[in-house]
């Protein structure tokens, strides 16, 4: 696997989409904005949704869904926590009343699951720290479902099926939770991040789990059963926030690396999309 640089000077970067024309878009908490990337990493589109977006996601007519922590880290503005919507470059609100939306994916439901860390957790006063939440919102109606409650700061989010993956930042832990008429049930740890904190992660074709670990610099590779595959090291202070599929067929991943302002390109992946 070989890593190249795709972008930088886009800030913090989070959430990064593969787009159907092979562009690619992200998510700059620092900038308050969504950023659309050609292929060859040029700036296509900025738009402006202000406060700390976190999390991004593509709706089935074209529409991005912005996981809107509020601005509580990594921004320089405030907002009010919640998901927005752009269509037709226009911003508005789905959803509200949530703490600090972190990260989000449509589930088999067709229902927009989220991610809610609440808060900036204080390592050092965890007995303190709110307990994290995970909702499901109707995009028609915008009606959010508390799905779960209780690990702290949870954080990346991906299905699987009717399986839904969690990274939980503070414990370092990945979790599955199989998801039955529109609510999860059985929790089983899968995995448990060392030297590092898992962040965002991606499933690929034989449902191998790609996970950031932020502070570790390294995408982990943890087949379903839990094993750890692979360890890809990335340059140091890159900070990997997050990671998705490229284009299919291409045999790349990107990732969002926030510490150098960055999208990098995993190439040479073939075998694991």
């Amino acid at each position: 696997m070989n890593v190249t640089l795709l972008a930088d000077g886009l800030g913090f970067t989070e959430g990064p989409i593969c787009l159907p024309d092979n562009r690619m878009a992200v998510v700059s908490m620092s900038r308050g904005s969504v950023i659309v990337l050609e292929r060859d990493g040029s700036v296509v589109a900025e738009h402006r949704v202000g406060g700390g977006p976190n999390g991004l996601a593509l709706g089935p007519d074209g529409e991005f869904y912005v996981a809107q922590n509020g601005g509580i880290w990594a921004a320089h503005a405030a907002a009010e926590p919640g998901i927005q919507v752009i269509r037709d470059g226009e911003v508005s609100y789905l959803a509200r009343g949530m703490g600090a939306p972190n990260d989000l994916a449509f589930g088999p439901d067709g229902r927009l699951w989220v991610t809610d860390s609440r808060e900036q957790v204080d390592f050092s006063r965890l007995e303190r720290a709110l307990p994290g939440r995970v909702w499901a919102v109707d995009i028609d109606s915008g009606e959010a479902e508390l799905q779960l409650e209780g690990p702290v700061f949870v954080n990346g989010i991906a299905f699987d099926g009717d399986r839904l993956y969690l990274t939980e930042t503070v414990s370092g832990q990945v979790s599955k939770y199989d998801v039955t008429q529109g609510h999860t049930i059985d929790r089983a740890n899968v995995y448990t991040v060392t030297d590092g904190h898992p962040d965002g992660l991606a499933i690929d074709g034989a449902g191998r789990l790609w996970v950031a670990t932020t502070s570790g610099d390294r995408i982990d590779i943890v087949g379903p059963g839990g094993a750890l595959e692979a360890s890809h090291r990335l340059p140091a202070g890159s900070m990997p926030t997050n990671i998705c599929c490229g284009p299919t067929g291409s045999g790349e991943f990107y990732v969002t690396a926030a510490g150098a302002g960055a999208v990098l390109r995993l190439g040479g992946c073939a075998d694991h999309q």
